[in-house]
């Protein structure tokens, strides 16, 4: 089977990681984004890893919460992303609490103990293994310090003026593909990830996980860049040959969203919804003995997808 159109795809080969896709998308969330952010209450003069930090789009609202004695650390495998995030903090007021670096989740450039909070948004959808990566992440932290995963959930997405039967269509054929696309040659992901970190947080040895949830509401009129996004998000589900899904289906979907004269923005009856989940958990070190052995085979896994990253 021959796979195409990968949309807004960046240099790592991953779906939706366009730099340029991923500005749209972080400023028409951009209150929400800044409330997720208070809600956490982080350490004010703490470290902070931002794993997974692609263009450094989360990077003031995290010193912002930390305050000017914090410290953030930057952490992508994306060579791409990282130029422009050291860009965006060229003469910004929070330049002198950042660094970024090139690694790994599973091996972070820092000290097992020394990170107050790790971050990760979005990111989550394209593990493998997110257990095993998370329990990976676990011994960097210090005594209490609470591994932050925010990610979605396309289980919880809703278009209220578009036909329910070919949304559940479109929705169960991604689902399907998603299953398999790797075995295709492409990378990873689950987009129905937020509803099942919880549990993989438990399951990687964290304590008091805590889960919050984000309702996210567009109506008539849309802002420019949510509509982008949304069409972004439309253009993805039948991407890559949408092999579960019919011809008529794909055709029909993206009319819906797409064709000029007629698409479901331009009603007056448009909603949209999705919900977005914000999992903590606080690393168990009672735990981390039998972590540990997982942290360190995950860690040597890590290295050799860097190395061919790199190559």
């Amino acid at each position: 089977m021959v796979v195409n159109n990968v949309v807004h795809v960046n240099e790592c080969g991953l779906p939706l990681n366009a730099i340029e896709w991923l500005e749209t998308h972080h400023h028409s969330k951009a209150g929400e984004r800044a409330c997720m952010i208070r809600d956490l209450h982080l350490k004010q003069g703490g470290l902070v890893v931002d794993a997974g930090c692609g263009p450094g789009l989360w990077t003031p609202l995290l010193a912002e919460a930390i305050g000017p004695d914090g410290r953030i650390i930057g952490v992508d495998i994306s060579a791409e992303a990282l130029v422009t995030a050291k860009k965006r903090s060229i003469n910004t007021w929070y330049r002198h609490q950042v660094q970024y670096k090139r690694a790994s989740l599973e091996q972070l450039p820092l000290a097992y103990g020394r990170a107050d909070s790790i971050f990760s948004a979005n990111v989550s959808q394209y593990l493998l293994d997110p257990v095993a990566t998370f329990a990976a992440m676990g011994p960097y932290l210090a005594p209490g310090g609470r591994l932050i995963i925010k990610d979605m959930d396309l289980g919880t997405l809703r278009f209220y003026n578009v036909d329910p039967a070919l949304q559940a269509r479109v929705f169960r054929a991604r689902e399907l593909w998603e299953k398999e696309r790797a075995e295709q040659g492409l990378l990873f992901e689950d987009s129905w990830v937020g509803s099942k970190l919880a549990g993989y947080l438990r399951a990687a040895g964290y304590k008091d996980v805590q889960v919050k949830t984000y309702r996210i509401v567009r109506r008539y009129p849309l802002a420019p860049d949510y509509r982008l996004y949304l069409e972004g998000i439309a253009e993805w589900f039948v991407g890559e040959g949408a092999p579960y899904l019919s011809r008529e289906d794909q055709t029909n979907w993206l009319h819906c969203f797409l064709n000029e004269d007629d698409n479901v923005f331009a009603r007056e009856s448009f909603v949209s919804e999705e919900t977005e989940y914000i999992v903590t958990g606080v690393w168990d070190d009672s735990h981390a003995g039998d972590c540990l052995k997982l942290s360190l085979a995950t860690q040597a896994e890590a290295e050799e997808v860097l190395v061919a990253v790199q190559e």
